[in-house]
Formats: structure tokens, C-alpha cells, sequence
């Protein structure tokens, strides 16, 4: 309940200055108003100085604008606004957002009770101070109700909106562009050869860990070990060891450190010095060391330089003689040899005023610089300066005085902006021999325009390789072995010739040139893309009926020879029994030369090439000689090449990333010259996977005793790089070598027999005798030759290369029951314990290798008798026929790991060896018993398994028992 109070004191609420006080209504002088004006301006001077006490901290929705806001004079056009206030107040709490209540609730003020701490000089005002005030319920901001109601209703709800919410625009990001970062060409481009010498004293080599740290003007090569592929590398005493390694380019090297780390306490190793080669620059430097390194020792070594002699090179420039062939450019060359490359030399004339490389002009230059060995190509460029800057190379060549020798570089063709992809650099391969056919001082051939005509029948096959195919004008020139040839002839006619893979068959007519002995194929580089990729030519020179009847007549002759031989040795022979038997052969002889002599219809000549005839591809010649494979007559139209048949068999090795996805493909080479086609090796399976061995049957041309093989791939797909280690080649034999190598052995055992001098008394002693001195005629089923590789075909390891020449290093002629060539067969009676495992047995194929102490072995016998082998805690025999090797050292068993669970758990083997006769008259006249066959006993306790034990599915095992058993 409020109460009134009487003020005694009136002049307290004036303002001195001018006698007016403040009101809600502003200020208003009390003197012209009666009592109970001025009691209301007391009342609102006491409630202004409680709230500015009092409701400094509180908050009120009214008063949120601060306490100088409270005063009329001072406050905002609205108390309320909606920046302040997002939301409404709830309503539950106060009422003062009901436009037609100007008074708040009670209970918000229940907290202004507190007493004030203003001190007034009046006790009256002290006593008022310090009592309670009273609760009110008038709004102070706003003074009339209008006023609140305008207030409060600035603050309008929002309608829901029912629409679909406005999708804001994002700007997307500006797009800037990426900073190619330059990455160094120096970094990890230069490779080094580092040979270790050990020294020559005693125990100087060493089994343990060598680590080198290079350091150079320019940058380091960190710690990097010098090791090989195989597992048993060491530094022997007084040899030299070679080890290529990639880096930075380190410039000019000066310190080295070699750490020596091994397993032995006692392990130590002398260094007599390191020599390191920069194959790019052919730099070498010297570090000598001549000690001792022991046990996790290491040196630092300072280098020097090596000197190298300084030799000078004649260059010689051709620039062709086709209009605007000249330029005005600066023309460099670089030189690329054994020993490292030089640097880019510009070809400047000394003499002053003097142009060069002008058209049809030569051009000599002598260059000073250090031996580079045996040259093997040159890169020439030129900067492009100057009008029509293109320039026509011809050739060019580089002689050296120590020792003499000429290296031909031959090119014949546009360098410039405007011809092929544009690049101003061409690098040509050396040759040491001019052809005959560029030789431009002496012709060594005649061109035949007249004369007598024969008829060509010319097939040309173009590879099957990518981007092969031309359509650029081929041509080609055929010459003799007596200096003639033809001109260049057109190969022609209406369809699209030399596509990819295409076959084609031109009919022309020339002047015969006799026996053909080479041939100039090439195209005019014409239109884009005009590089072609040449497989093989094939030639039918068709033979005049004058060359013929020479060639009768020759066989005539041959013939009368051979039968004259025949009667002389008839008639010499004192032997009956030796006289029935060359009259067999000799009447077979005569029925082979009774046959009429038939004249040959064509010469057949095969000319391989399997190169690019392009700028921008291989050495950069349009234009080649190739040689003649294989020649062979023909006598009828009928008669085709003999074929035969081939068993390719590819040992992929067992290393990391071996395997690849990429096409294979094989040409082999025979002695005789001759050459098959490239065939691509392919079946219906995963071929050439890590540790796998893939078997082809393939039908060619019989090339006789093979020389080499070229194999490689062309580096298709991911991780194409492909590690080969051996190639065997099983060639199958004709009817005609069979029936030759079966005479040869015959004649041969008669030649030993007559060496020996045995009488004819002595072969009917004894009818054992007559069995021993009877030929073995047996009959050779195939020849198998051998070609080693063990190296990476891969673009990014080694040195690079997709595509290697093996050469045969071993070859075999093998006979049916699996005899070798002069060896002799025996039985063999294999005996294969399985362990008593779980999953011990195994439906994989299984095989055999048997190795005697000689080196001889058998080749690889599958044990198979069509039974359920190899199961668990099973015994196995097998009785095999093949080569006798003698006493068994050791033998390589294994399986192919197919089908399901294939692991083999291997007990033992058993060999027993059946003794031949003339080993068991060895024994005999030892005074022994004569045995009847060796046992070997071959334990292996072991697992078979690509997933158990370590994970190998062939082992070598060693025999560690053989007895002898008797009759």
C-alpha cells in the first residue's frame, strides 16, 4: 500500500540557477502550480535516484538502452526496437509487451527495496533514504500510454513463410594456376662406375658389408652399399670389381668414405684403390688407399684426377645439295663413345669470312678432346637463327689418328622447324663401313637399264608394332653378287599399301642382276607420319633358261665325280662283307642320281630388317641395305619351305616385380643366316608371372642349327618391366635330318672300327663280341639349345633395354627315351616316400632331374603312371628310361603348383640306377662282383609349398647313402 509524505522543505527540489524541476513532462517551475504538482515532482526526483542506485546491473526491457537513457530528455525514439530484442519476451514473465498495459508487474521491482547510500543534509531525506520504497507499477521510460503503446509496437511477428527457402549464391573460388615446380635435372641423372681393386696380399678379400659416401663440389651421394645380385657376393683377393650407381650430379669430386661392416670379429679387408667414373662426362678419379680396413672400419679417401690423353677429331660435313639446303644457323655436336660423352661443341669455321654449311658444300673441323673410345652416336642441332634456317644434312664423318679409324654418320635429310615434330636435333647412330651404294667416289655396282628381263615377285611385310604403317612412297633397288642392280623401282599399286601387320605382294619386271646379294629399300618421307616399321622383304627372282642349263651342267659334272669315287672304292675293297655293304649304299646313292636333273625355276631370298625407316625413330635413316638371310633354288611352283616345329620354353625369374603384363615377342636366328618371323608368344594363360615357366609350340622355317635369338616386349601396361633368366629352345628334326645324322653316326662307327684294326677272325670269337662291335643306330628326336639372359628387360632398371640378342651358349641333341648325343641309356627305378602329414599329399604334376658327379644330368622327367599319386604317407615307383649320368650326386624334384592345396610334404626319394654292361666289366676286373644296380637314398623331410615353410616348390636334394646291390 503506498503512502503519502508532506515535505516540509520546498525549495530542495529546485534548481538554483533557475528555480525549475525535472518531471516526466520536462522541466516545469513548481512555484506556478499548487501542492499537489509539486508533491509528484518529489515523488518522481526519489524514484529516478532509487532506480539510478539500485537498477544499474538489472535488466529490464524498457531500460535496455542504459541508466542515461532513464531521463526524458536523453532516451532513444523507442525503448523497444527489434535490433535489441530478436524475439519477444515470454509473456508469463512480464506484461509490459501488452500494448495496452503501461504499468509492469510488481515482482519486478520487489528487488528495488534495497537501501540507497545517498546522504542527505536533511534528516527527513535520511530517513526517506533509508526506508524501503514502495511498490510501483508505472513505467518511467514512457510517460503517457500512447507513447508505450508507440513504442512497443515497432516490434511486429513474422508470417511463416510457406515458400520454398531461397538457395544462396556461393561464388565459386577463383581458379589460379599451378606453379610448375622445376625439379633439377642433376637429381638422381648422372651414373657412376665405381671399381674396387682389392689388393694382392694374403686373406685381402673379404665376405662382409662395403658401404660408400661420394662427396663433391656440387652435392653428396649418401651411404650406399656395393653389392650384387647374388647372394654370395665377395671382395677376393686381387681383383676388380665393378658396381654402377645412380646419384645427383656431384661436379668435382674430392672426399670419399668407404666403410668396411662385418659379421666376423676377425674379418678384414685391404684396399688398394677406388677409381670412379662419371659415364656422362668420362671424368675419372683415383682414391688410393693401400691398407687395412678392419671390422666396422672406415676410410676417408682423397681423390684425384685422372689424365687422359687428348686425341683430335676430323669431322667432315655433307650438307645436301636440294634447294635451300643450306642455313645460317649455329650448328653444334655432341659425340657419344665407351667412355663417356663430350660436350656441345659449335661448329665454327677459324678462318674469317668464310661461310659454311652452305648447299652441296663440305665442311672440316679438327676438335681437340680427350678420348672417348669406340663412338657410338653424335647429336647434331642447330638454334634456328636466321631465314629459312632448315638445313639438309647428308652426312657426316669423324676420323681419329690414334688409332685411325672412320666412323660414318648417315642422315640424308631436313632439319628444321617445319619437318616432322618440329625438333631442331637429330641423333645418328656410328657406323664403321660406308654402304656401297653411298659411296660417292667410286660406284660399286652398275645400274642395269638394258638387257635381258626377268620377273620379281616381291613381298613385303610391315610390322605389327604401333604407328607402323606409311603412306609415304616406297621404292626399292635390287642388287648382285657380280656389281649389277637395278634402279629404284615403285612399289605400287591400287590398294593401301603398308598398313599395319599387311602382307603385300608386288609383281615386277627388271633386268636380271643373277644371285642376288643385297637390297636398298627406303621411302621420300613424304606426307605426316611417314615412318614405317619394315618386318622382312621376300624376293622370287625367277631364273632365264640360260642360267638354268649352267646349273644342269654343273650337277652333271658333280655327279660324274661321285660315281667314280664309288667304283675306285669297290674295287679296292678286299673285305666281301664290306663290299655288300657300300654296294647297299651305293646302289641307294645311284637311284638318288639316276633321277633327271630338273632345272630351277626361281631363287627365293629373304631379307629381314625389324627396324624403323624414320627421322624420328631408330638411327633416323628413310633409306637401307639389307643383307640376304637365306637363299634356297626352287624347282617347281608346288615345292614350299620346309617347316618344322619349335617348343619355346621362358624361365621368368624369381625376383621382385619380375613378371609383366606386356606382349612378348621372339625371332629366332639360325647359323646358316637365315631368320623366322617375329612371333608373338601368347596362349590362353597368365604368362610370364614371377618364377613361372611358359611353354610354346610354335611351326616355322627350319633354320638349321640355331646362332641367337632377339626377344623383348613392347612395354605396354603398368609395371611392364619384365626379368628373363634363360630361354630354351627345342627344335624338332626334319625327315631329312634324321636320315643325314643317322648316316653320319653310321659312318662314323665304321671309321672307329677301322681305326681300331679288328680282323674279321676276331668278330666270330664270340657272338657277345659281335653284339658289342654292332652300331647303336638310334634316332635323334630333337636339338635343344640354350640361351641365358638373367638380366631386366625394362625401360626404368639396368641399362634400359626392352629388347636383348641372346646368344646359344649350350646346345643338345636329344634322342626318343631321352638319351643325349653320345651318351647312353640306362633304367632308372624312382622311389617317393610321402609324409605322414596332415595334407601332406598333393594332385600337382611332379618331376625329376637326376645329376651325376661328371656334371651329366638327365633332362626333366615327369613322375606320372596314371594313378593317384604322391598321396599321404604313400609310396611311389616309377621306372623311367633315360640318360645314364652315373653315380647320382644330387637330383632337383619339384611340382608345378596346380590345383587346389598343392603343398607336398617330401619324405625321401629313392634312385636305384640299373649298372650297364661296360661299367660292370670295370668291376669284374677289379675283382668284384658284378652289381646289379646303385641305390641312392636322398632325404628331404621338407615341405613343397608356395605358402609353407619358405614358400618354395622345388629343392635340390643330396645324396647321403649309395650302396651297391648284387644279382
Amino acid at each position: 500500500m503506498n503512502r503519502e509524505r508532506k515535505y516540509i522543505s520546498r525549495t530542495r527540489i529546485t534548481d538554483p540557477e533557475n528555480g525549475t524541476v525535472p518531471t516526466c513532462v520536462g522541466k516545469i517551475n513548481p512555484k506556478l502550480y499548487g501542492d499537489g504538482l509539486q508533491n509528484l515532482c518529489r515523488k518522481t526526483q526519489d524514484n529516478l535516484s532509487r532506480l539510478s542506485t539500485n537498477m544499474a546491473d538489472r535488466l529490464e526491457p524498457c531500460l535496455q538502452y542504459g541508466i542515461k537513457h532513464w531521463h526524458p530528455n536523453d532516451r532513444p525514439k523507442s525503448a523497444y526496437s527489434a535490433k535489441s530484442y530478436a524475439t519477444p519476451p515470454d509473456p508469463k514473465v512480464v506484461r509490459w509487451h501488452d500494448t495496452n498495459t503501461m504499468f509492469a508487474d510488481s515482482r519486478i521491482f520487489d528487488n528495488v527495496r534495497r537501501p540507497v547510500t545517498d546522504i542527505s543534509e536533511d534528516n527527513e531525506s535520511d530517513s526517506l533514504s533509508m526506508t524501503p520504497g514502495p511498490k510501483t507499477t508505472f513505467c518511467y521510460i514512457c510517460s503517457t500510454l500512447e507513447e508505450h503503446q508507440r513504442h512497443l509496437l515497432q516490434y511486429r511477428p513474422k508470417r511463416p513463410v510457406s515458400a520454398k527457402p531461397r538457395i544462396e549464391y556461393v561464388a565459386p573460388k577463383p581458379r589460379l594456376k599451378k606453379k610448375i615446380e622445376e625439379v633439377e635435372p642433376n637429381i638422381g641423372d648422372c651414373l657412376y662406375r665405381v671399381d674396387i681393386y682389392t689388393g694382392d696380399k694374403v686373406n685381402a678379400g673379404t665376405s662382409g658389408e662395403v658401404y660408400i659416401t661420394m662427396k663433391g663440389s656440387r652435392d653428396v651421394l649418401y651411404k650406399t652399399r656395393l653389392a650384387k645380385k647374388t647372394s654370395n657376393f665377395s671382395f677376393m683377393r686381387n681383383t676388380k670389381e665393378s658396381f654402377f650407381l645412380k646419384g645427383p650430379r656431384l661436379g668435382n669430386l674430392e672426399i670419399i668414405t668407404i666403410e668396411h661392416e662385418g659379421g666376423k670379429k676377425n674379418l678384414r679387408w685391404y684396399l688398394d684403390r677406388v677409381e670412379i667414373t662419371d659415364m656422362k662426362s668420362g671424368m675419372i678419379w683415383v682414391f688410393k688407399c693401400q691398407d687395412w680396413l678392419d671390422n666396422s672400419d672406415s676410410r676417408d679417401l682423397i681423390g684425384k684426377e685422372k689424365e687422359q690423353p687428348i686425341i683430335d677429331y676430323d669431322i667432315t660435313v655433307y650438307t645436301g645439295n636440294k634447294s635451300f639446303g643450306g642455313t645460317d644457323a649455329n650448328i653444334s655436336l655432341t659425340m657419344y663413345g665407351a667412355n663417356g660423352q663430350s660436350q656441345k661443341i659449335l661448329l665454327v669455321d677459324s678462318s674469317k669470312g668464310q661461310t659454311c654449311f652452305e648447299k652441296g658444300g663440305v665442311d672440316r673441323f679438327r676438335i681437340p678432346q680427350r678420348d672417348l673410345g669406340e663412338l657410338k652416336k653424335i647429336r647434331i642441332e642447330h638454334d634456328g637463327k636466321g631465314v629459312a634456317s632448315g638445313w639438309h644434312l647428308e652426312k657426316i664423318t669423324i676420323t681419329t689418328n690414334a688409332p685411325k679409324q672412320i666412323y660414318y654418320f648417315l642422315y640424308g635429310g631436313f632439319i628444321g622447324k617445319d619437318v616432322g615434330k618440329g625438333h631442331l636435333y637429330r641423333e645418328i647412330f656410328a657406323k664403321k663401313s660406308l654402304p656401297k651404294e653411298v659411296t660417292t667416289e667410286t660406284k660399286a655396282y652398275t645400274v642395269l637399264t638394258k638387257g635381258p628381263k626377268t620377273t620379281y615377285l616381291v613381298t613385303v611385310q610391315t610390322g605389327d608394332v604401333k604407328y607402323a604403317g606409311t603412306d609415304a612412297n616406297v621404292f626399292i633397288q635390287i642388287c648382285g653378287k657380280d656389281g649389277k642392280a637395278t634402279r629404284k623401282i615403285k612399289l605400287d599399286d591400287a590398294r593401301n599399301n603398308f598398313e599395319r601387320g599387311a602382307t603385300e605382294q608386288f609383281k615386277l619386271e627388271a633386268p636380271d642382276v643373277g644371285t642376288i646379294s643385297h637390297i636398298i629399300v627406303g621411302h621420300d618421307n613424304f606426307g605426316p607420319g611417314a615412318g614405317w616399321f619394315l618386318d622382312e622383304v621376300k624376293i622370287k627372282r625367277y631364273i632365264l633358261k640360260k642360267e638354268a642349263n649352267k646349273y644342269v651342267k654343273k650337277e652333271e659334272k658333280k655327279r660324274e665325280k661321285k660315281e667314280q669315287a664309288l667304283r675306285k672304292s669297290r674295287e679296292n675293297s678286299p673285305d666281301q662283307k664290306r663290299k655288300q655293304r657300300r654296294d647297299e649304299d651305293s646302289e641307294e646313292e645311284e637311284e638318288d642320281n639316276r633321277r633327271k636333273l630338273v632345272p630351277p625355276l626361281y631363287e627365293e631370298c629373304v631379307f629381314p630388317c625389324n627396324e624403323w625407316l624414320a627421322n624420328d625413330e631408330g638411327d633416323g635413316l628413310v633409306e637401307k641395305e639389307l643383307k640376304c638371310a637365306s637363299s634356297m633354288l626352287r624347282f617347281s611352283e608346288d615345292e614350299q619351305e620346309e617347316k618344322v616345329h619349335y617348343t619355346v620354353i621362358v624361365h621368368t625369374g624369381n625376383v621382385k616385380f619380375a613378371g609383366t603384363d606386356a606382349d612378348v615377342f621372339i625371332q629366332m636366328f639360325g647359323e646358316n643366316g637365315r631368320c623366322s618371323r617375329r612371333t608373338k608368344l601368347d596362349d590362353s594363360k597368365n604368362n610370364f608371372e614371377k618364377g613361372m615357366e611358359d611353354i610354346f609350340e610354335l611351326d616355322d622355317i627350319n633354320l638349321g642349327t640355331l646362332s641367337h635369338i632377339v626377344i623383348g616386349h613392347d612395354d605396354s601396361g603398368m609395371g611392364a618391366g619384365w626379368f628373363l633368366d634363360d630361354v630354351i629352345i627345342r627344335k624338332h628334326l626334319s625327315q631329312k635330318e634324321i636320315k643325314a645324322h643317322k648316316q653320319k653316326e653310321k659312318k662314323k662307327f665304321k671309321d672307329q672300327m677301322k681305326a681300331k684294326g679288328k680282323q674279321k677272325k676276331k668278330r666270330q670269337e664270340s657272338d657277345t663280341e659281335d653284339e658289342d662291335d654292332e652300331v647303336p643306330i638310334r634316332t635323334p628326336d630333337y636339338e635343344e639349345f640354350h640361351f641365358p639372359c638373367n638380366k631386366w628387360l625394362d625401360s626404368k632398371e639396368g641399362d634400359g633395354e626392352i629388347e636383348r640378342t641372346l646368344k646359344c651358349k649350350k646346345k643338345q641333341l636329344h634322342y626318343e627315351g631321352g638319351v643325349n648325343q653320345g651318351e647312353h641309356s640306362t633304367m632308372y627305378q624312382i622311389i617317393v616316400t610321402t609324409g605322414n602329414k596332415s595334407f601332406a599329399g598333393t594332385d600337382a604334376n611332379v618331376y625329376i632331374q637326376l645329376h651325376g658327379r661328371k656334371g651329366q644330368e638327365t633332362p626333366r622327367l615327369p613322375l606320372d603312371d596314371e594313378k593317384n599319386n604322391f598321396e599321404k604317407g604313400q609310396i611311389d615307383v616309377f621306372k623311367i628310361e633315360s640318360v645314364d649320368v652315373g653315380p647320382v650326386s644330387y637330383v632337383t624334384i619339384g611340382h608345378d603348383d596346380s590345383g587346389p592345396g598343392a603343398g607336398w610334404y617330401l619324405d625321401e626319394v629313392k634312385v636305384r640306377r640299373y649298372i650297364q654292361k661296360n661299367e660292370a666289366k670295370e668291376y669284374v676286373k677289379r675283382g668284384r662282383q658284378k652289381p646289379l644296380y646303385e641305390e641312392s637314398v636322398l632325404p628331404c623331410k621338407r615341405w613343397l609349398s608356395s605358402s609353407d615353410d619358405d614358400k618354395k616348390t622345388e629343392r635340390q636334394l643330396k645324396c647321403e647313402q649309395r650302396t651297391l646291390h648284387y644279382d
